[in-house]
């Protein structure tokens, strides 16, 4: 009977340890009725697989680069914005490489050259501050995913025959912030364009296989600045090729075309406002993600790109909520080529471009020479079924300017005002604009 006893109490003793151990680790018990709280997973805070916990490594930022990076993403949908109203059809642009050249230009920049090239990018920093915040992305960006390839090259080519040295300040911080390649050559060669070229094929690992013809290497120039960036990344959740099959895909004009649609069953984080849908498909561990943007019937792919912002898509992506999704995505590849110089200028940095660009320091013997002559971006992208690959190549040509004047004697040119025309009359010393009109022939 003794014996029963204190095996009855032993038990007792057993449930009260593991009843406070239970407690001890889950927080207090729930009360009747009361549901388990779930963990919701946003695109913000994915989910990580325990085999892939660690993997990722979150880029840290200041509160001034925090802003800096907002500011960044709004240069981003301006510029995405501007082209998608010169160019029509597909495009793809790689925003972050036309922010990493401007930000060399800008190191070079000084006067209301530097104050409009800042302007544009949205950054109010000093150089030195925007220098660093740029070097953050492009040393820390590899290594946020390990299962993604994401990689960033600089390089400045310097015209040997025209003896282009770089004042040594500014090669020292084109290497220290931007890890650029430094080379003189020979730009009255022009076979050596290709050594330009096979500098692009190489650090895209050849999807921008060259970013200059033979005729657009121009023997006069001082130096061309280029920024390379290439990523590459599997699906979190593949797409499985045996699904992918021909579909009616309608383009903007209503008609219909047989494109390779991917199909894929899945959880993902989706949300919709008044204008689209967004979906966010995950790649890796989750490190790197695209979001896709789809319109409701009856709304357009402009009214979406007009709508972009920091705010607006920071806004979408934390009200997006993890569904069942079935979707249907095309294969697809596309590529496009920029001109940039008219882009940034509609975008209020239109003295870089001219005879007033002021770029005192990039270049000995030449620190009221030089402006950007031209500018432009290659891109490429491919979304398949295990992934996606993406780079691009951007390139700004230094001219002097007495390239500039040269190119700007007078012509003799017809205008015939036969057809409809805008006028407008301004004050020249001020440039300020009283009158403007269009004459239609009534």
């Amino acid at each position: 009977m003794k014996r029963s006893w204190i095996l009855n109490t032993m038990a007792v003793v057993v449930i009260l340890t593991v009843f406070l151990v239970f407690t001890s680790s889950n927080g207090n018990l729930l009360k009747a009725g009361e549901q388990p709280v779930k963990e919701e997973i946003t695109p913000s805070q994915p989910e990580k697989s325990d085999s892939n916990n660690g993997s990722n490594k979150d880029i840290k930022l200041t509160e001034s680069q925090r802003k800096m990076n907002e500011c960044n993403n709004d240069f981003a949908c301006n510029l995405f914005r501007t082209i998608s109203k010169q160019k029509h059809g597909s495009i793809v642009i790689s925003p972050i490489s036309v922010s990493y050249l401007l930000g060399m230009l800008n190191e070079g920049a000084d006067g209301e050259t530097r104050r409009q090239i800042t302007d544009v990018l949205g950054l109010d920093g000093s150089v030195e501050e925007i220098n660093k915040y740029f070097k953050k992305m492009i040393d820390e960006a590899p290594n946020v995913d390990s299962t993604v390839t994401i990689k960033t090259a600089n390089c400045i080519f310097n015209n040997s025959a025209m003896h282009i040295r770089l004042i040594p300040q500014y090669q020292a911080d084109m290497q220290k912030y931007y890890d650029a390649q430094v080379d003189m050559l020979d730009f009255t060669v022009p076979s050596n364009v290709d050594i330009i070229n096979r500098w692009c094929d190489t650090h895209t690992d050849g999807m921008i296989p060259k970013i200059l013809n033979p005729q657009e290497f121009k023997a006069d120039a001082a130096m061309y600045l280029l920024n390379a960036v290439y990523f590459k990344a599997t699906w979190t959740t593949e797409f499985d090729p045996e699904e992918t099959r021909d579909m009616k895909f309608t383009k903007q004009d209503g008609s219909t075309v047989k494109r390779k649609m991917m199909h894929l069953e899945t959880k993902a984080a989706y949300g919709k406002n008044e204008l689209c849908e967004m979906l966010c498909l995950p790649y890796g561990n989750k490190g790197y993600s695209m979001y896709v943007l789809l319109p409701h019937k009856g709304k357009t792919i402009q009214e979406i790109i007009q709508s972009l912002s920091t705010q607006k898509l920071e806004q979408m992506r934390h009200e997006m909520t993890t569904s069942d999704v079935d979707v249907l995505l095309p294969r697809f590849t596309t590529d496009s080529e920029t001109a940039l110089t008219g882009v940034l200028s509609a975008m209020g940095m239109p003295r870089a471009f001219g005879i007033r660009a002021e770029f005192p320091n990039m270049a000995q013997d030449h620190k009221d020479d030089l402006f950007v002559s031209m500018m432009k971006q290659k891109a490429r992208i491919e979304v398949e079924e295990e992934g996606t690959k993406a780079a691009a190549v951007t390139i700004a040509e230094m001219s002097l300017k007495c390239v500039l004047l040269d190119e700007e004697k007078p012509k003799i040119v017809e205008f015939h005002a036969k057809r409809p025309f805008v006028y407008y009359i301004i004050e020249n010393s001020t440039g300020t604009i009283y009158f403007m009109g269009t004459y239609c022939g009534n």
